[in-house]
């Protein structure tokens, strides 16, 4: 029982994990810094939002691309996909390689104009349908 505990504290997203970015905002990797509107818990799941610092930005192809954003700049982002095991009242459970994120303007409007990855459908239901909409795939 105790190994199991400790396995599902990893899996979440706490301030210092690193994150990937699936829009095409210009950002590649970010850091959590705070989880925002949790009530005290100091964990993200899907659909929260999370403040976070970009560490590393994508390669510009082409000249006329221009650089939404900046190393260290700070961002707020929504929690698309998570490592933790979610169940839902089926009993079917979703889970994913890697912790990602979609970063979001401070009005809660997207960075990015595409999101290059699969998102859950628990997503549309927690007031991100305009995610889902730019979503490649929706699980």
């Amino acid at each position: 029982m105790l190994v199991r505990i400790q396995l599902e504290v990893v899996n979440m997203i706490r301030p210092q994990s690193l994150l990937t970015v699936v829009d095409n905002s210009g950002a590649k990797l970010v850091k959590c810094i705070k989880v925002k509107k949790k009530g005290g818990k100091s964990y993200a799941n899907v659909g929260d939002i999370v403040l976070v610092a970009v560490q590393s930005l994508r390669p510009r192809y082409g000249r006329r691309v221009r650089l939404k954003m900046n190393k260290s700049e700070i961002h707020h982002g929504v929690v698309v996909q998570s490592r933790r095991l979610f169940r839902n009242k089926a009993g079917v459970g979703v889970s994913f390689s890697s912790n990602s994120i979609a970063l979001i303007t401070s009005q809660q409007k997207p960075l990015g104009t595409r999101i290059s990855a699969i998102l859950p459908s628990r997503l549309r239901r927690l007031k991100w349908a305009k995610l889902a909409a730019m979503a490649k795939k929706i699980i």
